[in-house]
């Protein structure tokens, strides 16, 4: 998966397919919106570290559901 272009509709069937938490579905919807990783972690309240370790969680999730 080299992309996060989803619509609303795929959005919200992976959130709910993935039982992404409130915290996964924030950076979900960062990647969507093609956030930095610095800003990610900023607004997150989370290291670039944390936030590199978190995407690649959340693709595994995405990849789990779809």
């Amino acid at each position: 998966m080299k992309s996060f272009n989803f619509s609303r509709t795929e959005y919200e069937y992976i959130c709910e397919e993935a039982m992404l938490n409130e915290k996964y579905r924030k950076l979900l919807k960062m990647k969507i919106l093609d956030y930095s990783r610095a800003k990610m972690a900023d607004e997150l309240g989370y290291s670039i570290d944390t936030i590199d370790d978190m995407v690649a969680e959340l693709k595994k999730k995405i990849k789990k559901a779809i």
